[in-house]
């Protein structure tokens, strides 16, 4: 086994970098999944790469999925993103969005 990279801290924990987005929704559709603390920086980071909220708190993994759906609702082809295709040059060029309260 690789050390470094068995050591190294993942950007996108438990998801699978190769899902589309679509994918992750689905997956995240488990009620357990929805409240997993663990999962929240890794959809942090995937809804800020999406959307380009910026959050005045600490967002609730609830609040982050349906963040993301929403997204994906406004703009379906946002669905078939890969998640590890996800980049801050492919960031939303969308005007800050105030998110709304879980």
């Amino acid at each position: 086994m690789n050390t470094h990279l068995a050591s190294r801290p993942s950007e996108t924990g438990p998801i699978n970098p190769d899902w589309t987005i679509a994918q992750l929704l689905e997956w995240l559709s488990d009620d357990v999944r929805q409240h997993d603390v663990m999962l929240q920086h890794p959809l942090a980071r995937i809804e800020a790469l999406m959307t380009g909220a910026r959050w005045a708190r600490t967002p609730s993994t609830v609040a982050l999925i349906r963040s993301i759906a929403a997204a994906v609702r406004d703009e379906p082809v946002r669905g078939s993103i890969r998640v590890g295709e996800l980049s801050p040059q492919q960031a939303s060029r969308i005007p800050e969005r105030i998110p709304q309260p879980a």
